[in-house]
């Protein structure tokens, strides 16, 4: 049995706000669903962020629409988690993934739930916050390896960043010895990086279909995963022929032009017209427009000058030994516990997370129903 696993396509996202941007991002994913048409697989898991909204524009869900109907016409099923980006918190909504569901195009867990499919078993969980994972987890994970026991093969999905895949101490809502135990093989999603643990559990984050980052575009490629589960391997399958990302390093005073004119030859033999960033490191003077730049730009889809002020790189550096965790404890150490916890858990946790921790927090004190 072969399983695709794919993850954050984030479909529907004009980044930069530029049209180009928004449908880079269906190209990618279209050519993601070619390769897993090709590779003849029995079934495809999809572990969230499948839209960048939970209110995709009406063109967006109508392409993707058309995507998963060639899958179904191949007869190879999908299974779906939401992630944070296109789940919904607001009463009487519901996730676009509801919408494929309702269209017999793909197979929704959520919050969390199982699938089967003969001998394969299939649990997962959509993203939550730290705080209400714990009593999930407690909940339902005994129950979800009690069951992957009976099947001949079973896949665990989750939409988490999970210790130690993420950049700093205290961000995780999950550790890998939290994963549920027993199942063949665990597809994570929410981490944009291809990583493959190579330790006690079978597991990978399938990593994105197109980078939304600078950083992501430097340290990871754009892709999927194939999954035997008979043989317990993985093959990444990565995409190609997308628009490149280029980066560049300028130091002030150091053959400026010069390197804009060699990125500039660069740029122009791209089949697509890429994105550029221009890292300029500068004492005196920022970086300001010239001729070369301009010529640049005539090359590229944008150019994104990141500059800093290297002068005093020295006298500002943040030591790194303590954790935001550690900073946010000694800041609030003579509050109310819960004031503290509630601290740590907005300070490590992603922005977009802030509505459903307070949320909780509220029920948790009120004791009420909090919706809107």
């Amino acid at each position: 049995m072969k399983i695709a696993h794919i993850s954050d396509s984030h479909l529907g996202y004009a980044q930069y706000n530029l049209v180009e941007r928004k449908a880079d991002f269906f190209t990618a994913f279209e050519q993601a669903i070619d390769k897993i048409i090709e590779a003849n697989v029995d079934l495809v898991v999809h572990t969230g962020d499948l839209f960048e909204s939970p209110q995709p524009d009406m063109i967006s869900l109508s392409k993707t629409i058309k995507q998963f109907r060639r899958l179904k016409e191949k007869n190879i099923p999908v299974v779906a988690i939401t992630g944070n980006h296109d789940r919904t918190l607001r009463k009487g909504r519901i996730p676009p993934q509801k919408i494929l569901e309702d269209l017999d195009l793909l197979n929704l867990i959520s919050p969390y739930g199982k699938k089967v499919f003969g001998d394969l078993y299939i649990a997962g969980i959509q993203f939550m916050a730290k705080n209400h994972l714990s009593e999930i987890r407690k909940k339902i994970f005994p129950s979800f390896s009690e069951e992957a026991a009976k099947y001949k093969y079973s896949v665990f999905m989750c939409h988490q960043g999970i210790s130690p895949y993420l950049p700093f101490e205290g961000a995780a809502e999950m550790n890998m010895c939290d994963l549920p135990e027993g199942f063949t093989y665990y597809a994570g999603g929410h981490i944009h990086n291809f990583i493959q643990e190579t330790g006690k559990k079978f597991f990978s984050y399938a990593g994105v279909t197109e980078f939304r980052t600078i950083k992501e575009a430097e340290t990871t490629n754009r892709g999927f995963n194939i999954i035997d589960m008979e043989t317990k391997s993985l093959e990444r399958v990565k995409l190609e022929n997308l628009r490149k990302f280029l980066t560049i390093t300028i130091e002030e005073g150091k053959k400026e032009s010069q390197k804009l004119e060699e990125i500039t030859e660069i740029a122009s033999s791209c089949t697509k017209p890429p994105i550029v960033v221009i890292k300029y490191l500068y004492k005196e003077k920022p970086f300001s427009e010239t001729t070369a730049l301009k010529k640049l730009k005539e090359n590229t889809l944008i150019v994104r000058i990141l500059q800093k002020n290297i002068s005093q790189q020295e006298s500002q550096k943040i030591q790194n030994t303590t954790s935001i965790e550690e900073i946010v404890k000694e800041y609030f150490k003579d509050q109310k516990k819960s004031v503290k916890d509630l601290s740590i858990e907005l300070a490590t946790s992603s922005i977009e997370h802030t509505e459903e921790i307070l949320l909780k927090f509220l029920e948790e004190k009120t004791g009420l129903k909090i919706t809107f």
